[in-house]
């Protein structure tokens, strides 16, 4: 009878501390919610009441937590295996704290440990939506029309310029190398200035030998505004005569501004090709000559060229205004409360663009690359801190 009656009295022991624990096992929830609003993560994490860790140690025990220290205080990179967009390319996008689902006024240090709280690092970001969608585009078109516009059997030259300088900067994007296309350097056009222009993109772009087209364009004589333009870059890739590229260049400020025709595409190739010598007083009056034009042509669909606002014209214009470090964004290119990036998104059909709104199909042929190109050069121009001035072409 003792024995059972102890047997009894350790039984009621263990529950009565087995209670005593569970009082102690405190808890508080993570959570890891991305731009959409979509939970990447939700975990309970236990803690000891009075205990020291700190909640960055705690979540970091738990789950994983990447964060730096400062001065300021703890700054949460990434958590678990999550981090915000573009991560480490730009800080557009970054992790808010929030505390039962409102924002902490405080840094994580700050925060002070509950039983049942929740604790959420929400991705965040201080672009409009405009700018979101252009992050949007860009990321659909690579994933939609990479492919088609750059294999063993084409290029075009503005897709490649883009996706290259995208490399550089660090973005998501597909690799350029020569190893990852078949398509031969020897069967390159250059036949005419147009087409030695874009074999020297490239091989820029890829980083093969560019002697063979430097001998080329040494044989070549600008016959117009256009030839200038592309030849006076071309020459500048492929580093070529200082005595050829200021006779050009010469030839082109003389003549850029006197052409009995003028329209917007025209007016963007020449800031486009003059940016990197606008220091220049001569190229200086051509470029102002240009983006005086350039206003005449606004409307709230874009910019207008042969007859109607079109897809195409914009991102000329757009290229050449980012060339020459000017907001396409900005007060100047805005009509009726419209900027030439909202205008230029108009356009827009499954991921690719029409020449014109009223058009129903797209126009692959220049409209999709050129846009892509266009939006491109803005996010980059965008991205950099001080908004330097941003040169599709110059590698």
């Amino acid at each position: 009878m003792k024995k059972i009656w102890f047997a009894v009295v350790a039984l009621f022991v263990v529950i009565i501390l087995a209670g005593c624990q569970e009082s102690d096992d405190l808890s508080f929830k993570i959570e890891v919610v991305d731009l959409d609003g979509t939970l990447l993560l939700s975990d309970d994490i236990i803690f000891i009441e009075d205990d020291e860790q700190s909640i960055v140690e705690l979540i970091d025990e738990a789950v994983g937590l990447d964060y730096s220290s400062s001065a300021y205080g703890t700054f949460v990179n990434g958590i678990a295996d999550f981090y915000p967009t573009e991560y480490q390319v730009t800080y557009n996008y970054y992790y808010a704290l929030y505390i039962d689902d409102i924002m902490s006024m405080t840094g994580i240090d700050d925060v002070v440990i509950k039983d049942g709280m929740k604790v959420s690092f929400v991705e965040t970001t201080m672009l409009d939506e405009t700018d979101l969608f252009v992050d949007h585009l860009i990321q659909s078109w690579l994933e939609s029309y990479t492919e088609t516009y750059i294999n063993s059997d084409v290029f075009e030259y503005h897709v490649l310029a883009a996706i290259k300088q995208l490399n550089i900067y660090g973005y998501e994007s597909p690799l350029l190398s020569s190893a990852t296309m078949s398509f031969s350097p020897l069967d390159l056009a250059r036949d005419t200035i147009a087409n030695t222009f874009k074999t020297s993109i490239f091989e820029k772009a890829l980083g093969l030998n560019l002697d063979t087209t430097k001998t080329a364009l040494s044989s070549f004589e600008s016959g117009s505004t256009w030839d200038a333009c592309s030849l006076l870059t071309a020459l500048r890739i492929t580093q070529s005569s200082q005595t050829q590229i200021d006779s050009v260049l010469a030839d082109l400020v003389a003549t850029a501004s006197q052409t009995s025709y003028l329209d917007a595409d025209y007016a963007g190739m020449v800031l486009l090709a003059l940016a990197p010598y606008k220091d220049d007083p001569s190229a200086t009056v051509v470029i102002n000559f240009m983006i005086d034009y350039i206003q005449t042509t606004l409307t709230s669909d874009g910019v207008e060229a042969y007859g109607n606002p079109n897809a195409s014209s914009t991102a000329a214009v757009v290229l050449g205004l980012v060339a020459q470090g000017i907001n396409p964004r900005g007060e100047d290119y805005t009509t009726e409360g419209t900027d030439l990036i909202e205008a230029l998104i108009k356009y827009e059909l499954f991921s690719s663009f029409k020449w014109l709104l009223t058009d129903e199909q797209a126009d692959m042929n220049f409209s999709t690359p050129q846009v892509f190109s266009a939006l491109v050069a803005y996010k980059i121009y965008r991205d950099v801190w001080g908004n330097p001035a941003f040169d599709l072409f110059n590698f």
